[in-house]
Order: structure tokens, then sequence, then C-alpha cells
């Protein structure tokens, strides 16, 4: 069982019925609520360890036949896709079928070491990615490259926002998502952070105590 979901006695006896009534081992692509929540009580339920997450064992020692983790960190640090064999991946959120990810801003994202893990999924030439959130992605190839193309597009238009002069980052903010819904406010901020430390390790942007400027 990948991703067990929230802590929903009726949820969590609904999903080891559609199991069978047996679950060998519960994967924890992250540790975020919607995908982790539910996994200790559902652990204790099916008698199964857990891997990955806040309270699973690493997954890099999952040893199951046909299953691989994959470390991609970016969307938090303790991101894991597995691969399931004949080119299948199981992405999580790393790469969903119907958006982008949100990359957090460190200590928990990075926007390098996501760019980093697209690049390397690159390289592993996968058939089928399966997300934690929206359709199968048929075609990774190319859906990849528009996800890079993507990044750093607005990596560079956050990069270009910025001036001699430091500026704080809702101001930041204002400029470069206008008409911005209240509901997604949070996550933008998280994502120009996470662009902001990026454009900083590259050297192209210095944080001080007034804001962000151009280096």
């Amino acid at each position: 069982m990948v991703d067990p979901g929230p802590e929903d006695p009726d949820h969590q006896q609904a999903v080891l019925d559609a199991c069978g009534g047996k679950i060998h081992t519960i994967l924890v692509t992250h540790s975020h609520h919607d995908h982790e929540a539910g996994a200790q009580a559902l652990a204790r339920l099916a008698d199964a360890p857990i891997y990955g997450g806040t309270h699973g064992q690493n997954p890099d020692a999952l040893t199951l036949p046909g299953l691989s983790p994959v470390r991609t960190p970016g969307h938090t640090m303790d991101h894991v896709c597995i691969d399931i064999g004949d080119g299948r991946l199981l992405s999580g959120d790393h790469i969903m079928g119907w958006s982008t990810s949100v990359i957090l801003r460190a200590p928990n994202g990075s926007m390098s070491a996501y760019l980093a893990s697209l690049k390397d999924n690159q390289t592993r030439n996968y058939a089928t990615l399966f997300s934690a959130h929206g359709p199968p992605v048929t075609e990774p190839a190319p859906f990849i490259a528009s996800l890079l193309k993507s990044r750093l597009n607005r990596i560079a238009r956050t990069r270009d926002a910025l001036t001699s002069t430091p500026q704080p980052e809702p101001q930041l903010l204002a400029g470069l998502y206008r008409n911005l819904p209240r509901n997604l406010s949070r996550a933008a901020a998280e994502m120009l952070g996470s662009m902001l430390e990026y454009l900083e390790a590259q050297g192209e942007a210095v944080h001080t105590t007034e804001g962000w400027r151009r280096d």
C-alpha cells in the first residue's frame, strides 16, 4: 500500500478490504498529511511495517521484489518515488498528472534538489508515471521536459524582478503573482521562497534584512 491517506477508521478499513484483508507493507512517498496521516493506524490494523514518511523506516531499506525506491527530494526533502518495474513509476507529488508541484522553501524543500530530481528522472526513460494526484502521465519524456522549462522560466522571471534595491517578499509576490486567489497565497509564497533560495545559491540574489536584491 502506497500513501494510505487520511486518519479515518472507515477509510482504513476500506483500504484493507480492497486489499483482500492483507497488506504486506506500507510505503509513504513523503511526510505530508494527505499522504501519511493514516499510516500508523493502518499499520496497526494490518500488522504491516511502514517505510518512508515521518514514522516509517528508511525507504532505502525496502527489499520487496520488483519495487525500488527512487529518492526525489524537492517538493519535500524526504520525497521518494517507487519504481515498480516495466518502466513504471509511482511518482507521488514529485510529478503530478494534473498540476505542477509546490516546492517548499528550506528546510522542508529545495528548488535546486527538485530540478536535479527531474533531470535524474529524464535519464531513466520511464514509460508511465502514476502520480498521487491526477491521471497517469503516458509520455513522461516531453512532460518532464515541459516541467523543467516551466520552472526555469519562472525562476528567470523571479530573477528579472529583482533590482539593486532590496524588496520584501510580499512585494515581490504581489508583482510576480498578480490577481492571485487567496487560497493559493501560501503555496505561491513557498514557491517564491524556494526560487529566491535557488537564485541565492546560484550567486544571483542576495537576502538582506530589508528583503531580496539582485547580486
